[in-house]
Parts: C-alpha cells; structure tokens; sequence
C-alpha cells in the first residue's frame, strides 16, 4: 500500500501543469456531479429559483419527454452551461439507463445545431466567441477530423458551443464529426449513469448531510470498491486520451 502512495506521489510530482489541471478540473466536476446525483431534484437548479429542476419536471411529465430534453439541451449548449451537468440532471430525472440514453442524443442533437451555427457563422466568429482556443481547435479538428471529434468530448478543453462550432467552422464532414462525437460521449455518459446506478435512493436524504454520510458508512465495501473504481479509472482514462490529445496536437 506503501509503494502504491509512493508511486502516485511520484506521479503526481511530475506531471505535466497542463494535464494536472485538466485532471483537477475533471475531479471538480465529478464531485459536483456527485453532489447532483446524491441529493437529486433539489440539487438540479441553474438559480435560485430552480429554473432548471422546473424545466425538466415539466419535461418529464410529457410523453414526448426525449425532445424536451433535446430542446434543454440545445438552449442550454448556446449558454456553454456545462454538459456534465445537463448529463447527471438527465439521469436524476430520467433514472440511469433511459438518463443515459436521452442524453446521448440530445447531446448529439444540441452538438449538431452548434455544429451548424459553426459553419454558417465561419472561423472568424469562433475565435471571437473562443479566442485563441478556438482557433486552436479549428486547425485541430481540420488535420484529424473523426479523432480529433471524439477526443475533445473526453477532454476538458473548450465550451460545448465553441468546440461544436469549431467542428463546423473547420469544414469537416459532417458524418466524421457525428461519428467521432457520438463515440466520443460514451465514456462520460456512462459514467455518470454508473455514478447515478449506484447513489443512495433520494427519498434517503431528507436528513441532508448526515444521510449521505450514512449511506458511505453502511455500504458494503464491496460497493464502495467499485465507486472508488469508477473515479478513479475515468481520472485515469483522462490521463491517457490527454496524452493523446497532446501528441496529436504537435503533429
């Protein structure tokens, strides 16, 4: 156990500033995923009046559910709210396989309308709205087309809008762009489902904190194995497509 802190510690000293920031970035925002699905509709709330939490409560009643979501979604893609977020609110409301599934293709349909916003509007308007990054990602998506797609869905790197409209300012084909990103979603969707599959019950945390609390402490340990595995495999699996994603944007 010794030489295993010893390693990570190692690890951790060397690392690249870029790569560990991405990695702290990642980790903050797993945690406030965490805290959406541990504590449910309450936490879902984009202010004070949860605008958010109203939305999707009216979404969720309609038999045609999946294009409110796909309509949430879309507006919300046009605001850069985060996309982790909008995945984890799915899965509270939505539960975590139907969650799962309405987010991949409201993401892919919100990820297409910015991808066209993107080659209506040109180049010059992505580096306005992204700056220096989206210029950046315009001539990587431009040399690596459906891998390039798929990578920055995994790693933090610019808002959802910019990345999309950077897809389409750089004129690849849309087939290469849905292909990468609708493979590129999976991992982090299923993610947040697996996260979501495992939180405590919500009718469990009327006490707040301390029911959380309890939940951890009551688990078996084989559950809290397999949640500990889950962070820290996805910190992992950032780290490797990072490295990728650096590597290929030297080329």
């Amino acid at each position: 156990m010794f030489e295993l802190v010893r390693r990570l510690s190692r690890f951790l000293a060397t690392m690249d500033a870029k790569l560990a920031t991405s990695l702290a970035l990642s980790l903050a925002i797993l945690v406030s995923v965490a805290a959406m699905l541990i504590y449910g509709r309450g936490f879902v709330s984009v202010d004070a009046d949860g605008g958010l939490s109203r939305l999707f409560e009216q979404v969720a009643a309609s038999p045609l559910a999946v294009i409110g979501v796909i309509a949430i979604f879309s507006l919300l893609a046009l605001t850069g709210f985060p996309q982790f977020m909008l995945i984890a609110a799915t899965v509270v409301w939505f539960g975590p396989w139907n969650g799962a599934l309405y987010a991949w293709i409201a993401t892919m349909a919100s990820a297409s309308v910015t991808f066209a916003i993107g080659r209506l509007f040109g180049g010059e308007w992505v580096v306005r709205i992204g700056g220096k990054r989206g210029e950046s990602l315009i001539g990587f998506l431009n040399r690596h087309g459906v891998v390039a797609s798929g990578l920055i869905r995994v790693v933090p790197s610019a808002p959802f809008i910019v990345v999309n409209a950077a897809a389409g300012a750089a004129h690849i084909p849309f087939w290469k762009y849905l292909l990468g990103s609708g493979v590129g979603i999976v991992p982090k969707i299923s993610l947040v489902a697996a996260l979501g599959a495992i939180a405590p019950d919500q009718a469990a945390n009327a006490d707040g904190l301390s029911s959380v609390l309890s939940f951890f402490t009551e688990q078996e340990p084989r559950r809290l194995a397999i949640l500990f595995a889950l962070v820290v495999g996805w910190l992992f699996f950032l780290y490797a497509v990072r490295v990728i994603y650096q590597r290929l944007r030297t080329d």
